[in-house]
């Protein structure tokens, strides 16, 4: 996750995958055309879906499903909404594709994309061109601590505040306060506002951990954002993405690695390792001041994976994360790359982010779905990577000509 949105992968690990989800937010308005205003608005340059690799033998039914789950939020909003990133103009462009999406018959879906949309190739120089992968874990837990499952997972604290410093510099006019992050996690101390503790200081209390579970699996769970608990008793909900305390994620699975204490950095070997070491967990995990708090949720479709940054449930093999700087949420992106040797093309729905993906419009990290069966998967995903987005068609001409024009 998320976000995000730090997979569950050896080799994409070291590059950083989806760190986590973030909380899920609106877009913030924009005009269609204009970027950040620390970054040059990407140059959308029009093709052909001929010029799209392998475009006529790809499978396009993950990403209808991912769409169509993109339309029904969108359909609680107005058409003037604007969706932010660079190019995502409103959504009231992309209603008539919604509408159409939903008669859509299995095998339909390349026409359809292509009797709505227009292709549009993602050239800008800079940030990370990298495809990377991360999944859904589904761990054992215990409502109690029991052998091997003694790490709580824990629910947003009651302390933790977030300090919007984009209002701050609206409302002040203060060019400096734009410059600096979006927004702040905080704790609140009498009335004052102090940097959240770090995750070796972190007490739990009372009321706030959801269960136990291996300290290996929840600290999977927290790389990869949310996940699925199998507790003892047969019950399975979702540990969803809640918060997090604002410190910059560092691989503890790394270090564990680099100290020479595992040969590789895979979370097999890191829960091998606590097993055998268990006395060790703690200061092995506290090497990463980052910590993911979560909320218990009910699982009402096992075939969706958890909600992304978009507020959308993630579709398997069909939703991507993206830097929304960039890409807005819902946009439609054609990647390239390689998997396991071959070429690996896809369209899909850029429904979420996460801090390692915040690097540019050619970072993406594919949702591989969940289990183990999906993790296997999304390890070995790590892939430079080039990108094509669609526009809805009658989108303005500006559009797919941002930056020469604007």
């Amino acid at each position: 996750m998320a976000q995000k949105h730090l997979a569950g992968f050896g080799l994409a690990l070291l590059l950083g995958a989806c760190a986590s989800t973030p909380t899920p937010h609106p877009a913030k308005p924009s005009a269609p055309i204009i970027a950040r205003p620390e970054a040059a608005a990407p140059l959308l340059r029009e093709v052909r879906f001929s010029d799209l690799p392998d475009w006529q033998r790809t499978d396009l039914s993950p990403t209808l499903a991912a769409l169509r789950r993109q339309c029904a939020n969108w359909a609680n909003l107005t058409p003037d909404r604007p969706l932010g990133g660079a190019y995502g103009g409103t959504v009231g462009m992309w209603l008539p594709a919604c509408a159409a999406a939903q008669s859509v018959a299995p095998g339909g879906e390349r026409a359809f994309f292509e009797s709505y949309f227009t292709p549009a190739a993602v050239n800008i120089a800079g940030g990370e061109a990298r495809l990377t992968a991360y999944y859904e874990p589904v761990i054992t837990a215990s409502r109690t601590p029991a052998p091997g499952l003694t790490e709580p997972l824990l629910l947003k604290p009651t302390d933790m505040v977030t300090v919007d410093l984009a209002g701050f510099a609206l409302a002040y006019d203060d060019s400096t306060l734009r410059g600096a992050p979006r927004a702040l996690t905080g704790q609140l101390q009498g009335n004052k506002v102090v940097p959240y503790p770090k995750r070796e200081a972190i007490i739990p209390y009372q009321g706030q951990i959801i269960g136990y579970a291996n300290p290996a699996d929840v600290y999977n769970l927290q790389v990869q954002g949310s996940g699925r608990l199998g507790f003892l008793d047969g019950q399975q909900v979702r540990a969803a993405y809640a918060a997090q305390n604002g410190y910059k994620w560092r691989s503890a699975l790394i270090a564990l690695r680099d100290t020479g204490q595992v040969s590789g950095a895979t979370w097999a070997n890191m829960r091998s390792y606590f097993d055998a070491n268990p006395g060790a967990a703690k200061s092995v995990l506290n090497y990463d001041p980052s910590y993911i708090f979560f909320a218990e949720e009910p699982i009402t479709d096992p075939s969706a994976g958890p909600r992304g940054a978009a507020s959308v449930p993630l579709t398997p093999m069909g939703s991507m994360a993206v830097d929304p700087s960039y890409h807005p949420y819902g946009a439609l992106i054609y990647v390239d790359g390689v998997y396991d040797g071959a070429a690996f093309d896809r369209l899909v729905v850029a429904q979420d982010t996460g801090g390692a993906i915040k690097r540019g419009p050619l970072r993406g990290d594919f949702f591989a779905g969940t289990g183990p069966e999906a993790g296997r998967w999304a390890e070995r995903m790590n892939s430079p990577v080039k990108m094509w987005t669609l526009i809805p068609k009658g989108a303005p001409i500006a559009m797919l000509d941002g930056a020469a024009r604007g």
